[in-house]
């Protein structure tokens, strides 16, 4: 349990998402994971390692009206009115997140705009949202559009598929998961998003732009719990350290030796376990955005 249980959790920009449309753009952070990771999503999802979907041109539940899982998701949202409600909630929790990093980023961040698109909750059974992006299928992971300023989360992800992939589900973990995207979304005010473009590899642009995600996901963590009108209890170490187990879980060597492939940093797209533990604890002892300057030297 990280929030506090009288916290109010009125206000926010989140809804249900899923099905089709079109679109185009650059997909920051699930959507840019590479094969080797969504291959690895889809055989956990699956239990099978067979062909890696691309981002349909198509959406896979037009016209199909809400699934039940929306109609879920809604009702959660609904019900989430306190810091009580996120402890035992995954939607909920996913909201109040979004809420404490609005109220968060404004205090370290001149200039700091919520994500205009808000965040959409994916249902379990949804096979596919779209955003300005394109249109994502559910194995894409969460991820962020700059292009309509959107932040994308999978509730199988967060629930089941990350504790697969080595990591944890425990609250905060999942915590730390919405931080990051929202981490692009302050790259994408600051105009260094387009960054993630710039060259490939373990000293690439997309790596680069993925660990000060990273890094500002610590920043978060270290105010998220402090002042008068934090809606998170008292971080504890056990619930930093249940965020550097999913942090470590989805570094790109440890997701390629799981997946059975030799470790090939030309193909690294969000950096090594060791370099994402490192750079989201340097945001969290810091607390500085200007301390997540990943672009400059070796990372």
């Amino acid at each position: 349990m990280t929030f506090r249980d009288d916290s109010d959790l009125s206000g926010g920009n989140v809804s249900a998402g899923g099905g089709g449309g079109l679109g185009r753009g650059m997909v920051i952070g699930g959507g840019s994971i590479g094969t080797v990771v969504i291959g690895l999503i889809i055989y956990f999802l699956t239990g099978s390692t067979g062909g890696v979907p691309q981002q349909s041109q198509q959406g896979q539940g037009s016209g199909q009206g809400i699934s039940a899982g929306q109609e879920q998701v809604d009702r959660d949202l609904a019900a989430c009115k306190t810091g009580a409600d996120a402890n035992k909630n995954t939607t909920c929790r996913i909201k109040a997140t979004t809420i404490s990093l609005d109220k968060v980023w404004p205090t370290v961040l001149r200039g700091y705009q919520p994500p205009r698109g808000g965040t959409k909750i994916m249902p379990s059974d949804a096979q596919s949202i779209n955003t300005a992006c394109g249109v994502a299928s559910a194995d894409t992971g969460p991820f962020y559009c700059p292009s309509d300023q959107v932040a994308v989360f999978q509730l199988d992800f967060m629930d089941r598929v990350i504790k697969k992939m080595g990591g944890t589900n425990a609250p905060f973990s999942q915590e730390y998961i919405v931080a990051h995207e929202f981490g692009h979304h302050v790259q994408t005010l600051l105009g260094d998003i387009n960054k993630a473009q710039q060259g490939r590899g373990a000293q690439g642009g997309s790596v680069r732009v993925e660990l000060q995600a990273d890094c500002y996901a610590g920043v978060w963590a270290a105010h998220a719990d402090k002042g008068d009108d934090a809606i998170l209890k008292p971080l504890t170490q056990e619930e930093i350290s249940e965020a550097i187990t999913t942090a470590q879980a989805i570094g790109d060597d440890t997701i390629q030796r799981n997946a059975g492939r030799n470790v090939n940093p030309e193909s690294f797209s969000h950096g090594t376990s060791e370099q994402r533990v490192r750079w989201f604890s340097q945001g969290y002892r810091t607390g500085t955005p200007a301390q997540c300057d990943t672009f400059s030297g070796n990372i």
